[in-house]
């Protein structure tokens, strides 16, 4: 107990932000060098990643906004330099940030099982461990059906948020919770930043940032990859307000993640984390931009996440906290599936096909298998309207956890444990003699955590860049509560053998 019992470090608010920009710049500059070198030749693929591995050993915060980098402007920056880039090139560097993130895991996971830490986080690694066992058994049976490159990129979709869970315990373990928060923000504030120009100038920012090139390495083959122009760009993502159907038209920002959805989310995140560390005026900019995004589910999981948070605060009462939260969980994915069933919503049909192909074989289909991110789903027009027509697809798509259990059948509840787990053992409130319960305003990251597991449901891309930063975040958060709880105890024991 007490090996583990010393308090966590925090850096003062301004030291914290000169680390932060510190390793942002060498960060980014480690990026632009991995790319330079895989374009040159993709043998020189893992020089840099090695790098940072080494760096992440010896220096987990260092390493940790590193990765932030290649989680944040990983796909900017290979648009920067994607002319003349060859498609295998182009693949194996989207691929970058999880290689980072897959590496950083493994060392974490060999920390993280030393004695102390794993009677400690007993319940979390116990997960984790089963989730990867059963997602990379999965990836064999994808890759025997299905080909090794959609067992691949179901492989990344679904085991992120694990990958993720593993660094924040370890980096949790010596840094607090506020100064990991500040490396994320200044991570993203560039982002923010570039997002807000890309809104007011669409058609510039694509020129100058080599959109077209990279929209089609990214989209080979389908009817996207026919961008010729900046304005082919802007009108690709230029959509009905919310895609409600109305006359109000907007652009939906596609930001460093050179995603819609992906960077609505990554907005939302911001905002959250921001409010966990009292610094709630960002919101004044985070809340018109989620507004402007288009992006429903960012901006359901913000509402919810902020919405549950004040009745915490306002009653303290965590059996009620919970009990709100299932009724507007229910409430949620009830009237999403009701009104999408009715409307023909492609996250909903797409759910279904998941739930339908779970019931007629639980075991799973394997990673990979179905799925229209799969090498062998061609999805025509024809398919769109037979599955609309018939409300269910023949395959999950658009719904993370209709992916997941259409893909993995029971065994994915071993990833979506991960989230369960994660909030079973939040250090939720403290104690205050005389006071009872006091809210932290930490808290909030297991309100959002919640919050994403549910809208999982209806959108895919919730468990990508959204799960995977919130997971580590709270994964730091449950490590800083554990070492508070042995601190605690330690100083009990120290004040009895005084007495």
């Amino acid at each position: 107990m007490i090996a583990i019992a010393r308090p966590v470090t925090e850096l003062p608010t301004a030291s914290a932000l000169r680390f932060a920009l510190t390793w942002q710049a060498g960060g980014m500059l480690l990026l632009v060098a991995h790319i330079l070198l895989v374009k040159q030749s993709i043998v020189l693929l893992p020089v840099v990643l090695l790098i940072i591995g080494w760096l992440y050993y010896n220096a987990p915060l260092a390493g940790l906004v590193v990765y932030f980098q290649f989680l944040i402007y990983q796909n900017w920056t290979i648009g920067l330099f994607s002319d003349d880039l060859e498609r295998s090139s182009f693949t194996m560097l989207q691929g970058s940030n999880f290689a980072v993130l897959a590496m950083f895991a493994a060392l974490a996971w060999s920390r993280l099982m030393l004695p102390p830490w794993r009677r400690s986080l007993g319940p979390i690694i116990a997960i984790t461990s089963v989730a990867m066992v059963m997602a990379l058994l999965y990836a064999g049976l994808g890759s025997i059906k299905e080909g090794p490159t959609s067992a691949s990129i179901y492989f990344r979709n679904s085991t992120a948020l694990v990958l993720a869970t593993l660094v924040g315990l370890d980096v949790g373990r010596v840094w607090g919770y506020r100064t990991v928060a500040l490396c994320f923000m200044v991570t993203v504030g560039a982002s923010l930043g570039l997002a807000m120009v890309e809104f007011f100038a669409p058609e510039t920012y694509y020129e100058v940032t080599n959109a077209v090139p990279f929209m089609v390495l990214k989209n080979l083959g389908s009817r996207l990859d026919t961008m010729y122009t900046a304005r082919d760009v802007a009108n690709s993502n230029t959509t009905s307000l919310f895609n409600s159907g109305e006359a109000i038209e907007q652009i939906r920002v596609m930001g460093t993640m050179m995603h819609p959805i992906s960077n609505a989310y990554v907005v939302a995140v911001f905002g959250v984390v921001a409010w966990s560390i009292a610094m709630g005026f960002w919101l004044l900019l985070i809340i018109p931009m989620l507004l402007l995004s288009g992006v429903k589910g960012a901006v359901l999981m913000f509402v919810c996440t902020m919405s549950l948070w004040f009745v915490w605060q306002v009653t303290k009462n965590r059996p009620f906290l919970l009990g709100c939260s299932i009724a507007l969980i229910v409430a949620y994915i009830g009237y999403g599936l009701a009104i999408g069933l009715n409307n023909g919503d492609w996250h909903v049909i797409g759910f279904m096909g998941g739930v339908h192909g779970f019931v007629s074989n639980p075991l799973g289909h394997g990673l990979g298998v179905g799925g229209n991110l799969s090498a062998s789903t061609s999805l025509r027009a024809s398919d769109w309207e037979k599955f609309q027509h018939a409300a269910s697809a023949d395959f999950a798509l658009e719904s993370a956890v209709g992916v997941l259990l259409y893909q993995m059948g029971i065994a994915a509840l071993a990833v979506i444990g991960v989230f369960f787990v994660l909030l079973k053992m939040a250090p939720f409130g403290r104690r205050v003699p005389r006071y009872g319960i006091v809210p932290r305003r930490s808290d909030i990251m297991f309100i959002a955590l919640m919050a994403i597991a549910a809208n999982g449901i209806f959108q895919e891309e919730a468990y990508s860049y959204a799960a995977t930063m919130l997971t580590l975040l709270c994964g730091v958060l449950v490590v800083n509560g554990r070492r508070e709880h042995e601190a605690v105890s330690t100083a009990k024991l120290l004040r009895l053998a005084r007495s």
